[in-house]
Formats: C-alpha cells, sequence, structure tokens
C-alpha cells in the first residue's frame, strides 16, 4: 500500500478548512438580519421594497399618511383633517 504523500495531506486539510469558513460565512447573515431604514431610498433589508413601499415602514412617522376625513392626526403632524396640509387637493377640503 503506498502511503499517503504530504501535497494530498495539505490538499484535504485545505478542503476541510475551506468548507467551514465558507459554511460560517453564510450562517451568519442569519444572524444579523437587515432592517429597512424608512428615508433613505435604499432597499436596505433587500425585499424589493424601498422605504414606504415596505412593510417594515408601516408605522414610520415618515410614512404615516393623514386621512382627510376621520378627525384624527394620522399623521402626528398637529394637524387634523382638513386643517392639515396633505388634505389641500381632498375634495371636502376646498
Amino acid at each position: 500500500m503506498k502511503p499517503i504523500n504530504k501535497q494530498f495531506k495539505v490538499l484535504i486539510l485545505f478542503y476541510f478548512l475551506s468548507s467551514f469558513i465558507f459554511f460560517t460565512n453564510c450562517s451568519s447573515d442569519d444572524k444579523n438580519p437587515k432592517v429597512e431604514i424608512c428615508n433613505n431610498g435604499i432597499d436596505d433589508d433587500g425585499d424589493g421594497f424601498i422605504d414606504c413601499e415596505d412593510l417594515d415602514c408601516e408605522e414610520s412617522p415618515n410614512c404615516l399618511t393623514e386621512i382627510c376625513d376621520n378627525g384624527i392626526d394620522d399623521d402626528g403632524d398637529g394637524f387634523i383633517d382638513c386643517a392639515d396640509f396633505d388634505c389641500n387637493d381632498f375634495p371636502g377640503c376646498n
């Protein structure tokens, strides 16, 4: 039986170490999920939706919209319904 030469041993060691590093790097993304920043024009979390179009930004102050006929300051800017500048084009506010 032929003895295994040193180069072959080094090759096998390299294979196992590189496999370990590869799988360790792949799983590390799961521990640090990406978060959508709701006002930078970038799809930070990689789900195909940007800023206020992303469901992760649903409650962000940057993405709240005024409902112009419910008596509530929906967007939190201190103005309610027709007194809110966001409602200038709303039919009941002209």
